[in-house]
């Protein structure tokens, strides 16, 4: 093999990783400009905790939900929230005792999990809460307020064990 034919080849491969790396860049600049990232901020003012759409796109079909002694319940079906938008969570007031969740999805179905907990707050990829039947979830207009000597369950939630 000459040299032109060695440069030639290793051009070639050059072209190619660039061509790799930047669709895989421009993938995911298109998942950031959509994605939408939910967090949990307690609102003092307002009197309990707030849900804030602090990523680019719109979160739709938000069910939030409480964990303790490692179980979920009282989970509740919110509006959605386009880009910086928040919505107040006053059902919760301002518990601390309990961690906090949102499973939620973008425009194009993909589904997210936002949760808090000590203090930490994560973003995920994909459904991290169970999948309720429709009837055990709770409206935002027709939800009891959470207190910490309730039981794990909403009234009207079946047993679940996820």
């Amino acid at each position: 093999m000459d040299a032109s034919t060695v440069i030639s080849g290793i051009a070639v491969v050059i072209a190619i990783m660039s061509f790799v790396v930047g669709t895989w860049r421009a993938q995911r600049a298109e998942l950031r400009a959509r994605k939408p990232v939910l967090v949990f901020v307690d609102d003092p003012s307002a009197g309990c905790w707030t849900i804030r759409n602090v990523g680019n796109g719109p979160a739709l079909n938000i069910v939030t939900a409480q964990r303790k002694s490692g179980q979920w319940f009282n989970p509740v079906k919110i509006p959605p929230l386009g880009s910086e938008g928040s919505y107040q969570l006053p059902w919760l007031g301002r518990t601390n005792e309990t961690g906090l969740c949102a499973t939620y999805a973008d425009f194009e179905g993909t589904s997210y999990t936002a949760t808090l907990g000590d203090e930490v707050s994560r973003t995920f990829r994909g459904r991290r809460l169970p999948l309720w039947p429709d009837a055990d979830v709770a409206r935002y207009w027709d939800v009891e307020d959470y207190h910490p000597s309730d039981p794990l369950r909403h009234p009207r939630q079946s047993d679940f064990s996820a």
